[in-house]
């Protein structure tokens, strides 16, 4: 019984044993079935993505690369090429050098030539993209009005005007009024419906934000709500300077108007390329002369027109219509991309050449060499009218010739009127 026993637990073991036997291999064999299945399945997503990046949209390249470009293998561009040339029965030549090639959508954008000297404290082709970029974040809308059916063209112009004569009293910077005019023009782009009883709130509002920015002493708020006689209260001036500041995105500085003007002149003014810094950041350009494209360009900011150029093209456009300059080295800016402007402005030059030849007022407090950087009211509504009419009327005898000679010659790159067309500003600094 004993013996029995001892037999039927040795057969029993041995079962036990080829069961774990089998088992291990069943196990193995299903661990190797799994690994094929995630190897075919590696295999297929490594084949899908591969297909995917041989024609790989790509944005944000640089250089000669526009932003809508693709990438194509050596393998898909034989392929392509085969089916061109099929019916020549003739194939190209693929070089050897290389696997990739950038296959461009659209014409590379042009861009502007770097005017900055050399800097001892920045890459001058660093800091002149960095200020191309910021321009073309802080952009406006030109046709804004759309957006606010209450509001009209003129009401804004009046409102500038108001402006600039805050400014002379209280003898804030240019800075700080083309700060406002910025803020003016960028809130209304992203509002709609702005009711007109509060568009002197919107500018007073911008020019108090600004003042509190650019000077060293702004006037209070309590000024700020005295000038506008009763129109807006120190409450509605925060509570407006709060929804602004939301409505801007806290995006609070742009290169301005003046900001570009202050550089050209300053480039204009150089005599070598490689002036050093400590002397490029030392103003040595004529006040006379800067004042009178500051002129130019208060009137022509009043204009609505204004709206649908870059601050730089403004401000280049006005060079060339004011200073004898090489504008294309000075500014960085071809003629092809100034000729709209330059167009556009012919009137607004021509009203303040008739003017006469811009003053440097002086002020009590302010030193005379930083008077000319004071905002002062120079331009007013009356210019602005004879200006506008006189460009309706150059746009009537423009589209009067078009009519009588529909063959037009090709543009022909613009060349600055002769010196002795322009006022002469070097003689001596005009002060009242």
């Amino acid at each position: 019984m004993a013996i029995g026993s001892d037999s039927a637990a040795k057969d029993l073991c041995h079962l036990r044993l080829d069961s774990v036997e089998e088992a291990k291999t069943r196990k193995r064999r299903k661990a190797s079935c799994s690994r094929g299945a995630v190897s075919k399945r590696t295999r297929a997503a490594l084949q899908e993505k591969k297909t995917q990046m041989s024609v790989q949209p790509f944005c944000n390249t640089e250089g000669s690369i526009s932003g809508f470009s693709r990438i194509e293998t050596r393998s898909q561009r034989q392929s392509k090429a085969l089916k061109e040339h099929t019916a020549s029965n003739s194939l190209p030549d693929f070089g050897k050098s290389s696997s990739f090639t950038f296959s461009n959508y659209f014409i590379p954008v042009v861009k502007s030539v770097m005017p900055l000297p050399e800097l001892d404290w920045a890459d001058p082709k660093e800091v002149w993209a960095i200020m191309l970029e910021k321009e073309r974040k802080y952009s406006r809308d030109p046709l804004y009005f759309r957006k606010h059916k209450f509001i009209q063209p003129r009401m804004r112009a009046i409102l500038l005007e108001w402006l600039t004569e805050v400014c002379e009293v209280y003898r804030l910077h240019r800075e700080t009024y083309y700060l406002a005019v910025d803020f003016v023009d960028r809130y209304l782009s992203v509002k709609h419906d702005i009711a007109k009883q509060r568009l002197q709130l919107v500018g007073t509002t911008a020019l108090f934000i600004a003042a509190k920015m650019e000077e060293i002493y702004p006037p209070k708020i309590s000024e700020f709500a005295y000038v506008t006689d009763g129109a807006c209260t120190e409450n509605e001036i925060l509570d407006e300077e709060l929804l602004m500041l939301k409505g801007l995105c806290w995006n609070l500085t742009p290169i301005t108007v003046n900001s570009w003007l202050n550089i050209y002149s300053q480039l204009s003014s150089l005599t070598s390329k490689n002036i050093k810094t400590s002397n490029f950041n030392i103003p040595s350009y004529s006040q006379p002369r800067f004042v009178q494209v500051a002129q130019l360009l208060d009137l022509c900011t009043l204009d609505v027109g204004s709206l649908q150029f870059s601050y730089s093209i403004l401000v280049a456009s006005a060079l060339y219509h004011m200073l004898p300059v090489d504008v294309e080295e000075v500014t960085g800016h071809s003629p092809e991309e100034l000729h709209p402007c330059i167009h556009w402005m012919t009137s607004f030059a021509h009203v303040i050449m008739e003017k006469g030849v811009a003053t440097t007022k002086s002020f009590e407090q302010v030193q005379r060499e930083d008077a000319h950087n004071i905002q002062t009211h120079a331009v007013d509504i009356a210019l602005l009218d004879k200006a506008q009419a006189l460009q309706s009327t150059l746009v009537r005898e423009t589209t009067e010739n078009r009519s009588r000679s529909p063959n037009l010659e090709s543009f022909k790159p613009l060349t600055p009127p002769s010196s002795t067309k322009k006022p002469a500003l070097d003689s001596v600094i005009m002060i009242d």
